[in-house]
């Protein structure tokens, strides 16, 4: 169930502004909307038209009257709103200078009690991202700068904005944040019944029947009883999670059609379609999502990739400047010290020469924060890559598994939009090769041209394929006989899971080629979390393993109340292993064990039923782009890539040497 919108995180804080101000002013002068009220409702209207030119408008007017005031705390609260309406429009380097310019002006204006907006806007900006995680850490910042006795608005939105990037993961503790709330605040009906929805959204999350209904009692009373002072930004999605309770999916559908905004009644639609267990059309409303995010993302991406390109070319000229610079001064001190040694001596010399070696100390920091700082960058662009690539690799995914089932048939006249939507994502991916390629070449391994040659016959090749074949559908409009249709997409099957698995595979390599150190932030069960790794895992296409019959299987001698430190990167690691395992695999089972060590950490491994790798191999195979087959269809990057993960973590990978019947890796050092 999706928490937010674009609508309700704005409303949320546009709201708490104007009651906290209605509540200053007397009976009489509710009579007449003051001039302020009219300001707010004047950005407020501005805002929903989503009209760019009438919401900046009316937002430096009011900024520019809140200026005149000195009343610095509504002041700094709307720079907020112009964040929040930056993030809501996918502007993410404008809301990111709004922030900037909204810190320096609070340091400049001597008001560093607001400096907590920034790290609230800085949370919007994350959550906006789709990384909730940050945007909780951000939010944790926001609320250490805040008092809940003098500014209980304040506390109240941040705890508020806190609960929402929790519910995306951690709905219980979501629903612990909306306790924290200051009990003032909850006097107010406005606010009691938007902290209701929430508490509805989150209770219906988490399946507990009896927290929504008590929590719907209240927000519904206040619904009916104080409809003035009702709160109805979350009144749509509160409504399908009670029908979805009392399995009125009909009741559910027709809520989620009342929705304007196309992307959130979607992802509704499909949380009520997995209910009901109608798959087709919880199928065909994620294809209508997909592309959706398809539409407005391939603008912003293109975008993106020029900013950042020129970035990083602004950034290389100015280090080859310093470079430049640095050498010219080197050549003068040198020439200025052996002209001195020669005219006072030894002891002008001896001290020179010792300035000379601190001002090489010198440059070799600077150097070294120089090169940190590119890492940065480039880290920086390999994450927004792999962030605009998401959705096409998931949907190239999505269609090999489905087109691997032939009993899943598609009409004629439905294969065009079908393969329309590969062709968009395998498209899509084409266009990001060369930044991918580059943002690997610039990391800390490099990239030879020989190993270049084998990303692009391991990857372009089969994406051309992919682009050409779902061309030919298209293009053919179901007039192609049925024999050879179902061959084609075989083809389609194939190369679909190859390119899309391939090129997450690279992507993560190239973010975690430098060696950076992963925090291990998630206190999870072990046997739980490997459990659901193993579930998750789709078995390859039969397209590109035939005539096997494979399983998985899960074994473990670990106590189930085992508890350990780890990442979400432990989940592709083990993919990694499970990917190697299945494509290699001839028959039996796929097999992932768990174990104690004596010192006292835990072993994972990953084993098939197949053919032996070589001993004199057993290394080389962790080196990236090696195939031991040159006529073998891979990139090679798998179990590279498995070890850079697992070392990122502490934990070591190898291949145990003593397994006779297929291969066997164990990742160990977990605790």
């Amino acid at each position: 169930m999706v928490l937010g919108s674009k609508k309700i995180v704005f409303t949320a804080v546009l709201l708490a502004m104007s009651i906290a101000l209605a509540a200053q002013q007397t009976p009489a002068d509710k009579q007449q909307p003051s001039e302020q009220e009219q300001m707010i409702q004047r950005l407020y209207e501005a805002q929903a038209s989503g009209n760019d030119s009438a919401f900046y408008a009316a937002h430096q007017a009011f900024m520019s009257y809140q200026e005149q005031r000195q009343d610095w705390a509504t002041y700094y609260r709307s720079w907020m709103n112009r964040v929040i309406y930056e993030v809501n429009n996918k502007r993410f380097h404008r809301a990111y200078a709004e922030i900037h310019r909204l810190a320096e002006d609070a340091k400049a204006r001597h008001q560093e009690q607001y400096l907590y907006l920034a790290n609230m806007s800085l949370g919007f900006l994350f959550n906006g991202r789709n990384q909730p995680e940050l945007g909780e850490k951000y939010f944790r910042r926001a609320l250490r700068g805040l008092d809940a006795e003098k500014d209980p608005v304040a506390v109240f939105n941040a705890y508020l904005s806190l609960a929402q990037s929790l519910s995306f993961k951690q709905p219980a503790e979501a629903m612990a944040c909306l306790d924290s709330l200051p009990k003032q605040m909850l006097q107010n009906p406005m606010y009691e019944s938007g902290v209701l929805g929430y508490r509805c959204i989150i209770a219906n999350k988490l399946d507990d029947r009896d927290a929504f209904y008590r929590y719907f009692a209240s927000y519904d009373s206040i619904r009916q009883h104080q409809p003035a002072q009702f709160n109805a930004a979350n009144l749509e999605q509160v409504m399908v999670c009670h029908h979805l309770m009392q399995k009125d999916y009909q009741g559910a559908l027709a809520w989620c059609d009342s929705i304007e905004v196309p992307l959130t009644a979607t992802e509704l639609r499909i949380n009520v379609y997995e209910k009901m267990g109608n798959w087709q059309q919880a199928f065909r409303a994620t294809e209508f999502r997909d592309s959706l995010m398809l539409v407005g993302e391939r603008a912003s991406l293109e975008q993106r990739i020029i900013d950042m390109s020129h970035d990083i070319d602004m950034y290389q000229a100015e280090q080859e400047k310093a470079e430049t610079r640095r050498t010219q001064l080197l050549v003068v001190g040198l020439m200025a010290l052996a002209i001195i040694g020669l005219l006072v001596g030894m002891l002008v010399y001896r001290r020179q020469k010792n300035r000379h070696m601190r001002e090489q100390f010198l440059q070799l920091q600077e150097a070294r924060r120089s090169s940190e700082a590119g890492q940065a960058i480039r880290r920086a662009f390999v994450k927004t890559i792999q962030e605009k690539l998401k959705s096409p690799i998931n949907v190239l995914k999505s269609y090999a598994r489905i087109f691997n089932n032939p009993n899943f048939l598609l009409k004629p006249e439905e294969r065009s939009k079908r393969y329309t939507d590969i062709l968009t994502a395998a498209r899509t991916i084409e266009a990001m090769m060369d930044p991918v390629l580059f943002s690997y070449a610039r990391g800390a391994a490099g990239l030879t041209d020989e190993e270049k040659q084998i990303c692009i016959n391991a990857l372009r090749s089969p994406l051309l394929t992919l682009i050409n074949t779902s061309e030919l559908i298209i293009d053919e409009d179901g007039q192609i006989p049925h024999d050879e249709y179902m061959q084609l997409r075989e083809g389609v099957s194939r190369d679909a899971y190859h390119v899309a698995t391939s090129t997450h595979q690279l992507i993560l390599y190239s973010l975690y080629v430098d060696d950076v150190e992963t925090p291990k932030q998630d206190r999870i069960g072990l046997n739980e979390v490997l459990r659901t790794i193993l579930n998750s895992y789709d078995l390859q296409p039969s397209s590109i393993v035939k005539h096997r019959k494979l399983a998985t299987q899960f074994s473990t001698t670990v106590p189930d109340t085992v508890m350990v430190d780890t990442s979400p990167l432990l989940h592709e690691l083990l993919n990694c292993l499970l990917d190697n395992a299945d494509k290699y695999a001839i028959s039996g089972t796929v097999l992932m064990s768990c174990y104690a060590n004596g010192d006292g950490t835990y072993a994972v491994s990953v084993s098939n039923e197949g053919p032996v790798i070589p001993l004199a191999d057993a290394e080389r195979i962790f080196d990236p782009f090696v195939r031991l087959s040159a006529d073998e269809p891979s990139l090679g990057i798998g179990l590279p890539l498995a070890r850079r993960l697992a070392a990122s973590m502490g934990y070591s990978l190898v291949l145990d040497q003593e397994y006779i019947k297929g291969t066997r890796f164990v990742v160990t050092g977990i605790s």
